[in-house]
């Protein structure tokens, strides 16, 4: 039985002191060790909270293993696609948390990759694996608690999808992200997993009003922290497809009662969140979004939402986006590829061919083609 630890409250560092005080999994390091902790640092954009992982979280970590004597410590990520990893450690500020405390910083997308073999069923027989991840002696995971368009949930099982090549990354979408993060975590897994729950996200993984939750969570089994964060975003475990899949094949146990919770404090506020409307039901138009990537579709449906608030979307329009959208057809009234994955395929009465396209981008386009402006 595993144990994910909980504790609540706003006073960044002291929380984490208290949740790493609570494990001996920091025991087993040396002065010498090359630590990698890998934030999730999805947009590099300056509206970063409950999107980005709160630098005062690592700044913390930081200083913890600081204490115990690790000077090689290095923070890498890699970006959502039309986003940068060097921009958003940049932005968020651990550009200057690195030069206080002499930490290396890497874009893992411009790393070296190391083909590893997936040992777990389905969509690839390998996956291509940063080498400075691959090659560090303690690895620590430290996403968010968010909701996300696809998966309806994203935290330590698939922020881990940054350490990859992108090529690596956009297939995932294209061939099922579920059971491909399911082999991912047969192919690596973090030796700690420290949550950043301060603010939660419970529309979508690059944005859209924050919640606070005032919550951490540790522990050192992905499938079973993440088990606990589908609870707290009001998701049963299994309804998550690559936390089943995971558990499935033996990498952790998803069923709540097999997992013991222990909580340092009692919260302030109810962090039990309710389920986000699933975007395929939040409008009145169609949507075909079968292999797109979180910030295509995150973008399609902020655009949506503009669109949905000026009376321009109706049942006659279909939207299609993503590397797997089903064929155009004459049904509708109105047909729009977004996207270069969707534009590419022609028939449509508008396309808005970029990679990836804005959310203003998309607004515009479309509210002229539905006005008749052009």
């Amino acid at each position: 039985m595993g144990t994910v630890t909980l504790i609540y409250g706003n006073e960044v560092e002291g929380m984490v002191r208290s949740l790493l005080a609570s494990t001996d999994a920091l025991d087993s390091l040396r002065s010498d060790d090359t630590v990698v902790i890998k934030p999730n640092l999805v947009a590099s954009k300056r509206e970063w909270t409950g999107v980005n992982t709160d630098p005062r979280v690592v700044e913390a970590l930081v200083k913890v293993l600081k204490d115990r004597g690790l000077t090689r410590i290095t923070v890498g990520d890699g970006s959502g696609m039309g986003y940068s990893a060097t921009k958003a450690l940049q932005i968020c500020g651990y550009v200057e948390l690195a030069k206080r405390y002499g930490l290396r910083l890497v874009d893992l997308e411009r790393d070296r990759f190391v083909r590893k073999e997936a040992s777990l069923d389905g969509p690839f027989d390998s996956l291509e694996i940063a080498q400075t991840v691959l090659e560090c002696d303690f690895l620590i995971n430290v996403p968010l608690t968010k909701a996300h368009f696809e998966t309806l949930i994203t935290c330590s099982l698939k922020n881990l999808k940054g350490v990859m090549s992108r090529q690596i990354k956009t297939a995932f979408h294209r061939e099922g992200l579920h059971r491909s993060i399911a082999q991912l975590a047969s192919v690596l897994s973090p030796d700690l997993i420290l949550v950043d729950g301060l603010w939660g996200n419970v529309s979508s993984e690059t944005g859209r009003d924050p919640v606070p939750l005032e919550t951490m969570l540790l522990g050192t089994n992905p499938v079973e922290v993440d088990s606990v964060v589908a609870d707290i975003l009001g998701y049963a475990p299994r309804a998550i497809g690559h936390i089943a899949h995971t558990a499935d094949a033996g990498l952790g146990v998803c069923d709540l009662g097999e997992i013991t919770i222990r909580r340092l404090n009692h919260p302030s506020r109810d962090t039990h969140l309710r389920q986000a409307l699933p975007y395929t039901k939040r409008f009145p138009c169609a949507i075909d979004a079968e292999g797109a990537c979180c910030t295509c579709l995150g973008n399609l449906v902020f655009a949506l939402e503009r669109l949905h608030e000026k009376g321009l979307l109706s049942k006659g329009q279909r939207f299609f986006v993503g590397q797997k959208a089903g064929a155009l057809s004459e049904k509708e009234e109105m047909k729009f590829a977004i996207g270069q994955c969707a534009a590419n395929r022609g028939n449509a009465d508008v396309s808005v061919d970029e990679c990836p396209p804005t959310a203003n981008t998309i607004y515009r386009r479309v509210a002229s083609a539905v006005r008749g402006e052009g």
